[in-house]
């Protein structure tokens, strides 16, 4: 059998395929139910067979004649090092330096992957991110989550 002519698709399509069955597996643990009454199971178990579906797609169409000849391109590591650097940084201070702090920074970190990275538009990006999070995590959702330091009150 010969290579697929759109290895990004196929990529994208193992992806998708993996995560949805790994996905409705783990959710099969739980109750299923019936349609007329779903357990705790029932909507992501059917969702990550979708997406299952979806990603074999995908994966079926990467040999399609009609598509031109797609490579994948080498994964570059430094913006993908500042964005999971800046997920790892919120997860670590948000329980001590709040979501308004915690969030800021996420924005501000994972901006530096941009090659148009400038300081002002990552400054005014994170504020109104912030807020933003702040308005319909906490305030609408009602959210557990400290807003401030810890030390702050």
């Amino acid at each position: 059998m010969s290579a697929p002519r759109q290895q990004v698709d196929f990529s994208a399509g193992l992806l998708y395929s993996l995560l949805g069955l790994g996905f409705a597996w783990g959710a099969y643990g739980y109750g299923l139910g019936t349609p007329a009454r779903m357990g705790a199971g029932f909507f992501p178990f059917w969702l990550g067979i979708g997406l299952g579906v979806l990603g074999a797609g995908a994966m079926f169409r990467a040999w399609s004649r009609q598509l031109p000849r797609q490579r994948l391109e080498r994964w570059a590591w430094k913006p993908l090092g500042w964005v999971l650097g800046g997920l790892a940084l919120f997860a670590v201070l948000l329980p001590w330096a709040g979501l308004l702090i915690a969030t800021a920074l996420l924005v501000s970190v994972s901006s530096r992957a941009s090659a148009q990275f400038t300081w002002r538009a990552s400054l005014v990006s994170a504020a109104v991110v912030s807020v933003f999070c702040a308005l319909v995590f906490v305030v609408g959702l009602g959210l557990p989550m400290p807003l401030w330091p810890l030390f702050l009150g």
